[in-house]
């Protein structure tokens, strides 16, 4: 739910754009304001490990629903703007407790694998919100799609909040690895900001979230203006692009299960590029589609970015560990929308589109900068 509803608002831009007279510039800041209210990843880790993960989850999910419904019936662009950074805010709560939940739920050989699973669900929820928004989008208005994702969203949280169990930090399997290795005792904030792999994660994490949420945002706009697909066949595009990314997550979960984060992390990420380069240069409709499946398939890195954290970290700080290191990808995310809609306006589609290969060749030569044991 979380995802489903970020991953609305890049089909409609077509939509929203003459609605409230934006300039390409001034729609990819309404969508970079979103990704301001989600730097509260940093305080949801925080928050998460001093009073558990799922006090933290539920209201989050409750909260963005709320939210999310507000945002149907917004009329003018402050509005709209207020109510994304509000949106942001809520869901940022939500993904550093999750990551540290499942994270320290599974043991080390295990845990590529359980992320990987666990993060298509933000993938799936992405395709979900893009298919939605492009089909009740043509259909009815660019209202609609808010409407139902607020109510499934509230109902989540009802169901989270009845059923969800939270295992207690020390019967973890990862508070038993950090006690084998010896650093379990006395951890402290200082202590995350030493820990090497939260950095490169930092920037990993900020390519990863530029990258795909530069796509999510413009790529609808982008085949429309320069390759004459139409709004459906746009808006059909992200879905493809993140039901790759869903196929992804588990392949390069087993993968970096088998050869290691890092080669795992490395080979994708620059075949992906490549993938991503080739998406930008063909103009038959079916080979666009191919390549930016691939793309998604490929450039899925992030679970087994994030099981670089967890991997060398105290669960008793793995909550503010994530908070630290998914901040960068707020940053990219922030970043990314924004970047695309000012290169667009100045240069062309075509110019801010060439940004996505870039940014993925970046991360399969970053991804060796991080310690892996």
């Amino acid at each position: 739910m979380n995802f489903m509803d970020r991953g609305l608002i890049g089909p409609l831009l077509p939509l929203m754009i003459p609605f409230f007279g934006l300039s390409n510039t001034e729609a990819g800041a309404i969508v970079s304001l979103f990704f301001v209210g989600y730097l509260s990843t940093f305080l949801g880790g925080i928050l998460s490990d001093k009073f558990g993960r799922k006090k933290v989850v539920t209201p989050s999910v409750f909260g963005f629903g709320v939210v999310t419904a507000i945002t149907s019936i917004v009329s003018s662009v402050s509005q709209l703007g207020i109510v994304r950074v509000l949106t942001g805010v809520f869901e940022g709560l939500q993904y550093p407790a999750s990551a540290a939940w499942v994270s320290e739920t599974f043991p080390r050989a295990k845990r590529g694998r359980a992320l990987g699973i666990w993060e298509t669900g933000y993938s799936l929820g992405t395709l979900l919100g893009t298919l939605v928004a492009t089909l009740l989008g043509a259909w009815l208005s660019w209202r609609a799609p808010w409407v139902l994702a607020s109510i499934l969203s509230i109902i989540v949280g009802i169901l989270m909040f009845k059923f969800a169990k939270e295992r207690p930090r020390k019967e973890t399997p990862g508070y038993d690895e950090q006690v084998a290795l010896g650093q379990h005792k006395k951890a402290k904030f200082k202590d995350v900001l030493v820990i090497r792999n939260v950095w490169v994660v930092f920037i990993l994490h900020g390519l990863y979230n530029f990258t795909f949420w530069m796509a999510a945002s413009w790529l609808p706009s982008y085949v429309i203006d320069l390759k004459g697909m139409t709004f459906i066949a746009g808006g059909l595009l992200t879905t493809v692009l993140f039901g790759g990314i869903s196929i992804g997550l588990v392949v390069n979960g087993y993968l970096a299960d088998k050869i290691g984060r890092v080669k795992s992390v490395s080979l994708m990420s620059f075949l992906a590029g490549i993938a991503m380069f080739f998406f930008t240069k063909v103009s038959d409709p079916v080979l666009v589609y191919v390549f930016i499946a691939l793309a998604g398939i490929l450039g899925a890195y992030i679970s087994q970015v994030i099981a670089l954290v967890t991997d060398g970290t105290d669960p008793a700080i793995a909550g503010t560990a994530f908070g630290v290191a998914l901040l960068g990808g707020e940053v990219g995310a922030v970043l990314g929308p924004v970047t695309g809609g000012i290169i667009a306006d100045n240069f062309g589609f075509q110019d801010a589109i060439y940004a996505l290969p870039v940014t993925l060749f970046a991360a399969s030569i970053i991804v060796w900068l991080a310690n892996e044991k």
